[in-house]
């Protein structure tokens, strides 16, 4: 097993870093594929943007959802994360690193934010969304400051796992900004937290908050929780933004894809025959071996090889 430092070492030496002139394409018959930088979330905060833009360049994959723990301070994160297996929740610990998360949000410049976008665009990569995570009790000028920053880095989506009552408080500033929010929800077919996004019907009712209001489905989540993946799409594909592809068993165990219960190569094909505008992100977090840009590659040429 490799520390997260030599992770990171592993990460950042296996790839050249090749700068294309134009932006890259990695669209395949007609299906939109990307990457949720998640995929990236063991490597080191300090050399994480490096590694996630070598790995798009050299494997071909145009946009991606940045993660907001990935340019925000990794000391204070590093103090926010609960430990493996601790229930959701902020405890007392965790509440002063929070505040002064909310302080740096308020009081960074947005000409940061602009900064990092640059550094993709000049690698060819275009960040279309903005994987966020606001505290369930944020201010109204921490949330609104959320859509900032996500206009700062040019995503038109914002991304996030909230309550149903951080969705409600959401709903007016995002018709505000005219930037569509990606409700991940919690997918648990066994949920019974009203509090909670879960079950089919807490989507519906997200939904219904918010014209500007979308679905960034974890298909992986979602298969080990309970669901019949296909149907749902199915249902609910006109306010579908995107899937995130991952393979989960129904145990809740991640895997290399194709290992596990999660139907992926059918959810691509459905994209693709369909002729849907739904995008398709990457997010690998499955136990790697050390080299987290071999796996995305790896998931990149199987979700390309389903698309053929």
């Amino acid at each position: 097993m490799h520390s997260r430092r030599e992770f990171g070492k592993v990460v950042l030496a296996a790839l050249p870093m090749p700068l294309p002139a134009s932006g890259i394409d990695s669209r395949v018959n007609g299906v939109a594929l990307g990457l949720h930088t998640f995929s990236f979330s063991g490597v080191p905060h300090a050399g994480v943007l490096d590694a996630i833009i070598h790995c798009m360049v050299d494997t071909g994959i145009g946009e991606c959802i940045l993660l907001a723990q990935q340019i925000e301070p990794g000391d204070l994160w590093d103090r926010i994360r609960p430990p493996q297996g601790a229930a959701p929740g902020t405890t007392e610990a965790q509440a002063q690193p929070r505040e002064q998360l909310a302080r740096w949000r308020l009081s960074v410049s947005l000409d940061y934010f602009k900064g990092i976008r640059r550094q993709f665009e000049n690698a060819g990569i275009r960040i279309s969304g903005f994987g966020a995570s606001p505290n369930a009790n944020a201010s109204a000028d921490e949330l609104h400051r959320t859509f900032e920053m996500a206009e700062a880095l040019g995503a038109g989506i914002v991304t996030l796992g909230g309550t149903m009552s951080l969705a409600k408080r959401l709903a007016p500033i995002a018709g505000e900004y005219g930037i569509v929010v990606g409700l991940q929800g919690r997918p648990n077919m066994s949920s019974t937290d009203p509090e909670q996004i879960s079950r089919p019907e807490d989507y519906q009712r997200a939904l219904a908050l918010s014209g500007n209001f979308r679905l960034s489905f974890d298909i992986g989540d979602a298969t080990a929780a309970g669901y019949d993946v296909l149907p749902f799409l199915r249902e609910h594909r006109a306010r579908i933004h995107g899937v995130y592809l991952k393979d989960r068993r129904k145990d809740r165990v991640s895997v290399p894809w194709g290992e596990g219960d999660t139907p992926i190569r059918a959810v691509l094909q459905w994209i693709r025959d369909g002729k849907y505008p739904i995008r398709a992100f990457i997010d690998c977090d499955y136990k790697s071996a050390g080299n987290r840009a071999a796996d995305v590659k790896r998931c990149f040429e199987y979700a390309k090889a389903a698309l053929a």
